[in-house]
């Protein structure tokens, strides 16, 4: 699941989602590295008309909405687990600001869960340690949703089942360099010229 409902407030006037990231907006950008596997994917926008529907309109994954998105990543989460369908074993969640995440970031996360099939939730950790993105939750987490709110995302999932978590340092930052300013945006383009 792609969360990209956000209202990228400390980008505005801009919109986070919609700046060019090798030539086209950084969330269809990130949405085409994740359809690289083949897994089933959603993600969450604004209510339409909103540019990022038309950003992903082409693009072979399910879109949608939540009116809970409004209130911050909580809410998103909180709707969209909801409304998974029964036969869902595992959700994988990232955010749509991450212009550096490749598919190696998930198959990475995926091949700890192989390894690690006695946890609930795996998260990797930037080189430096800190909590980085792609998380994937079994759906035994699932319950725990329901109970969050705000813009906190899913820390109090993780902190409730902190003894099911398994973390990993990751070799990589692509899952810990996000857009969240201007100049978040401007240290990106340098790294990439």
């Amino acid at each position: 699941m792609i969360c990209a409902a956000g209202a990228s407030r400390r980008m505005a006037p801009d919109d986070k989602l919609m700046l060019p990231v090798q030539g086209r907006p950084l969330l269809r950008h990130l949405v085409k590295r994740v359809l690289q596997l083949s897994a089933p994917t959603l993600v969450v926008l604004p209510p339409e008309p909103h540019p990022r529907w038309q950003a992903v309109t082409d693009l072979p994954l399910r879109k949608i909405s939540y009116l809970e998105s409004a209130e911050g990543l909580s809410g998103t989460l909180r709707a969209a687990v909801a409304d998974l369908p029964p036969a869902v074993t595992h959700l994988c969640v990232v955010l749509a600001d991450l212009p550096l995440l490749e598919p190696v970031d998930f198959s990475q996360l995926f091949e700890q869960r192989r390894r690690h099939p006695d946890h609930l939730i795996w998260r990797p950790l930037s080189p430096d340690g800190q909590p980085a993105h792609p998380t994937l939750f079994h759906r035994d987490t699932f319950s725990a949703f329901a109970k969050i709110s705000g813009d906190v995302g899913a820390k109090p999932v993780i902190d409730t089942f902190k003894s099911a978590l398994h973390e990993f340092i990751s070799a990589r930052q692509g899952g810990s360099h996000d857009i969240d300013t201007r100049q978040d945006y401007e240290t990106y383009l340098k790294t990439q010229a």
